[in-house]
């Protein structure tokens, strides 16, 4: 094999922090990932998922940005960007960014805190939660946080395209006592709006 491909070795420990690798297998797909949940590279991937369109669809904060913001203890957990206004002097005064700048990445997260209960669960990077999963797991839960994060592993199955592996791994996440009190904290500064689901009927043939 003269392109020596498939012969590079799999990094067993984080080239950022340090941390243990793991490989998650999400339905034929390999997927290498730090297992540290403190590791900064992580930080900035989760912020950066957050704010992106299918999340909470949040303009002006770009991975650099948000890195800075990071660097600087701006932001440590997602519900502080809700609270970035307390830094506005700082903020402004950081290299290429300027008050109007400032104002856009304000009035647009000022508009992303109406939103819908599946962008926030999707924006929260839980390993296997894509957006079609979160839509799916809202629609089941009826749009209830407090039903979503008491549920047993058995109650996830049920829904559609979810396995005994990954259901177990998302209740992991939603019964954490530290991710229980971040995401009560996050949806302490936004408005849910209730999801109108209307099933698609099967019309073909007719």
């Amino acid at each position: 094999n003269l392109t020596q491909s498939g012969n590079l070795a799999i990094p067993t420990e984080c080239p950022v922090c340090g941390g243990a690798t793991r490989i998650n297998n999400d339905n034929g797909i390999e997927t290498l990932y730090c297992t540290n949940d403190a590791c900064p590279a992580k930080a900035i991937k989760l912020f950066t998922h957050f704010v992106s369109r299918n999340a909470m669809n949040i303009d002006g904060l770009s991975e650099a940005t948000l890195e800075k913001f990071l660097e600087c203890g701006f932001i440590k957990e997602l519900h502080d960007l809700y609270k970035i206004e307390q830094y506005k002097d700082e903020i402004v005064a950081l290299e290429g960014f300027g008050q109007k700048s400032y104002d856009n990445m304000i009035a647009s997260i000022d508009a992303s805190r109406t939103t819908s209960l599946s962008r926030v669960l999707y924006g929260l990077g839980i390993l296997n939660i894509g957006s079609a999963t979160a839509k799916l797991i809202c629609k089941h839960f009826n749009d209830d946080i407090d039903a979503i994060l008491s549920a047993p592993v058995e109650e996830f199955v049920e829904i559609d395209k979810i396995g005994d592996v990954i259901a177990e791994g998302i209740v992991n996440y939603l019964h954490d006592e530290t991710n229980i009190k971040n995401i009560r904290a996050l949806l302490a500064e936004l408005t849910i709006e209730k999801t109108v689901v209307s099933d698609v009927q099967d019309l073909a043939g007719k």
